[in-house]
């Protein structure tokens, strides 16, 4: 639940911030088009990637290296100094992001009962929603306290404390679990 709810507090937080980031950036409402469709476009050719790297070496390395590299990019966000550095950071962002729910996935197979699949796909789509219907909630309350900038190094900072977690816990297999 809270991998999904990372991607969609990350995804969800620019389409709030966008009014920042235009003004500070001088960037037009076509301009901050092109940045959401960076995001959308990388995803979709990473996805198929992603989870093919899951298939051949593992969950348990893959989600940690990709919710890092994600992670890496939404702090990079906040550093984004124009059009061209903010397209290409929120189409790798979205390159690192696509791998996300084709490894859950091959996790939820792997740790899961066949009877008990839905539930859990249930519970990590709870959280992934959840978060996308909060995260606007939450930001406009820390835009109070924070410039957008700061707000994207806060939020990466989650997904890297997440893949620190993950991979001191999980194991690929039940097998191999302590």
């Amino acid at each position: 639940m809270a991998l999904g709810a990372i991607t969609y507090l990350d995804r969800v937080s620019i389409s709030i911030t966008r009014p920042y980031i235009a003004r500070d950036l001088d960037l037009s409402a076509i301009q901050m088009g092109y940045v959401f469709s960076a995001f959308y476009v990388a995803y979709a050719l990473f996805e198929i990637p992603t989870g093919w790297w899951g298939d051949r070496v593992g969950t348990r390395r893959v989600l940690t290296r990709i919710v890092c590299w994600w992670s890496a990019f939404t702090v990079l966000t906040g550093f984004a100094f124009n059009y061209s550095s903010l397209v290409a950071i929120r189409f790798l962002f979205g390159a690192g992001e696509a791998g996300a729910w084709p490894n859950v996935a091959r996790t939820f197979a792997r740790w899961f009962p066949r009877q008990e699949r839905g539930t859990a796909q249930g519970v990590f789509f709870m959280g992934a929603h959840l978060s996308g219907g909060l995260t606007p909630m939450l930001v406009t309350a820390l835009l109070v306290y924070l410039d957008w900038r700061a707000l994207f190094v806060l939020f990466g900072s989650i997904g890297f404390v997440w893949a620190w977690a993950w991979y001191r816990w999980f194991r690929d297999s039940p097998a191999e679990h302590r």
